[in-house]
């Protein structure tokens, strides 16, 4: 082409910008090479400007394989922007996580963490938000022009366990230790108004350039102003008679085991087994100015709707979701429902699009399941496949028959029929299938994984298969564990010895080393709810405050019921290893 003059060239861009996106990109046949590319990309970046998203997306996606280092450089940008306008989930999380960050232009990197970490917090990827939100705080033009990146780096700090915490200390700059150590700081010493008040002047000492610069998020404050819940006087009911004694009592040791770290509450044991009327009137006699429990659905049910019920309560149970709001009532229950919940959301991070369900035929499993569809769902998906079994003789012939694999030895018998010889060759599996969910118990579990092992060619993918805590068992033996390698699963820290818990654990098994690992569960739930009670209160004013307990990391919601992110394991190497995330 020939060479423009400046004045010319003056001319052109100012002729250019008065172009729509369309217009752009007509003209830019006129060009050749890299100037060809330059020009389209800046018609997709006008087609943005115009929420032109389907043009913007076929331009941007059209310049992907371009050669040149300039357009590499440039792209990534409106690349995002096209896929997140037009809610490609997949393709944003895989440019997301395949971009180098440093390589783009300068002037677009920030502008690239800040759509990159808000889509990540909006699909609860709360690792990969913080570590870039955290870059994003290095950025001189950060609190210019994205003047809400703190307070999202602060929701996303805040829904992290105190391992994932620790993790994203490795290499981290002065400014991001000061923002980790402050997320720290205000969950040890959350519901504790002094210590926490303490802590926060020791911050300010450490940090005194962080904390001259940085305005802190306005629900960084806030817990520095809230009375939490200080009961004197706390009445549990339990029910210490009948069939369900047992499990009162393990929730009884866990309550008795955290009010002993602090000696600063008087509890007392009802039987909830009589009443509401009656167990009002006990309470009021003891002159108690905070409930934990009932356990019972029907008792909690019952009490909930009382009118004249003034004490601030913590049920031990689910909400039933045709009861009204209450300020003061609050619902922790160790919901299954959750980690169903939990595992369809990884499964939409990690980009599956066939994922297949496969749930025992008890009524909690299917629960699971239900739940797994209905959030899968949600999140814009088809129905996944989905299977139940009823025995583990049923196991195998469910695997050939979910894999094919049936089929292909039907196909390799007829074919060897037809060459009148036997026909030596492996039967070959589904390869549409990309992630399975088992639901089932710990010995359908070992069954279930090595089928599965064996059942996938050799030619194929790896068939990743997940589990819920309803598959793990802290009994296992060596062969156990070699023929669960690579299943991963959602458990309670409690059950998965993490650092945090060490301490307690150790003593724990020296008192009850036979107790079943229902009773571990339940133990763990009891201590939660103590601990949970100074919580509540920050919790019910900052949606994004997250409690770490014993039984997963516990954020309440709007009709004050406690929902749980459980911690993440798999079995690798013959050994169980905690991750942080899968």
């Amino acid at each position: 082409m020939p060479e423009t003059k400046p004045t010319e060239q003056a001319a052109t861009a100012e002729t250019e910008a008065q172009l729509s996106a369309r217009q752009l990109y007509q003209q830019a046949v006129n060009y050749q090479a890299e100037a060809l590319h330059y020009h389209l990309l800046k018609a997709a970046r006008q087609a943005l400007l115009e929420q032109d998203f389907n043009l913007a997306l076929a331009i941007s996606e059209s310049l992907r394989q371009s050669p040149y280092a300039l357009i590499q450089r440039q792209l990534p940008l409106p690349l995002l922007q096209a896929y997140l306008a037009t809610q490609q989930h997949s393709h944003s999380s895989r440019l997301i996580e395949q971009t180098d960050i440093s390589s783009l232009e300068q002037a677009e990197q920030s502008q690239f963490i800040w759509l990159a970490a808000d889509y990540l917090s909006q699909q609860q990827r709360y690792v990969l938000a913080s570590k870039l939100l955290l870059q994003l705080t290095q950025s001189p033009v950060a609190q210019q022009d994205f003047p809400l990146h703190q307070q999202l780096l602060w929701q996303n700090l805040s829904a992290l366990s105190d391992s994932q915490l620790d993790a994203l200390r490795t290499n981290a700059s002065a400014r991001a230790l000061a923002w980790i150590s402050l997320a720290q700081l205000s969950r040890r010493n959350i519901g504790q108004p002094e210590q926490l008040q303490q802590a926060f002047s020791e911050w300010q000492q450490r940090n005194p350039r962080f904390a001259a610069e940085q305005a802190l998020p306005e629900a960084v404050r806030q817990l520095f102003q809230l009375t939490p819940y200080q009961p004197r006087h706390l009445a549990v009911l339990l029910p210490l008679s009948g069939q369900f004694r047992q499990h009162a009592q393990a929730i009884q040791y866990g309550l008795l085991a955290a009010a002993s770290q602090h000696n600063t509450t008087r509890l007392s044991f009802i039987d909830s087994q009589q009443p509401a009327p009656a167990l009002q009137q006990q309470i009021s006699q003891l002159q108690a100015d905070f409930v934990v429990g009932p356990l019972l659905k029907d008792q909690v049910d019952s009490i909930s709707q009382q009118p004249d019920w003034h004490w601030p309560t913590l049920f031990l149970n689910s909400k039933d979701p045709n009861t009204a709001v209450k300020p003061e009532q609050f619902y922790f229950a160790l919901s299954m429902e959750d980690e169903a919940t939990q595992m369809a959301q990884l499964f939409q991070q990690k980009n599956y699009r066939r994922p297949v369900v496969i749930s025992s035929a008890n009524n909690i499993s299917q629960r699971m399941q239900q739940r797994f569809i209905s959030q899968w769902q949600q999140q814009g998906n088809t129905t996944p496949e989905h299977y139940s079994f009823n025995a583990k003789a049923d196991l195998e012939s469910l695997i050939a028959k979910l894999l094919e694999t049936d089929r292909s030895s039907a196909r390799v018998k007829q074919i060897g029929s037809l060459l009148n010889d036997k026909l030596e060759a492996d039967p070959h599996s589904r390869l549409d299938i990309d992630a399975i969910y088992l639901i089932a118990d710990p010995v359908q579990t070992r069954l279930f994984k090595p089928f599965v092992d064996v059942s996938v060619s050799q030619t194929a993918p790896k068939l990743p298969v997940y589990a819920s805590s309803r598959s793990h068992s802290t009994g296992l033996d060596s062969t156990d564990l070699r023929d669960l390698n690579g299943l991963t699963f959602t458990e309670m820290p409690w059950m998965l010895g993490e650092q945090t818990t060490q301490a307690l654990r150790q003593q724990y098994q020296q008192l009850f080393p036979e107790q079943d690992e229902t009773l571990q569960r339940l133990f763990g739930m009891g201590f939660d709810a103590y601990n949970l009670i100074g919580n509540l209160r920050q919790q019910q004013q900052l949606p994004a405050a997250v409690f770490a307990g014993l039984t997963g990391q516990l954020r309440l919601n709007k009709d004050g019921s406690l929902t749980r992110q459980l911690s993440w394991a798999m079995y690798r190497n013959n050994r169980l290893r905690p991750v942080q995330e899968p």
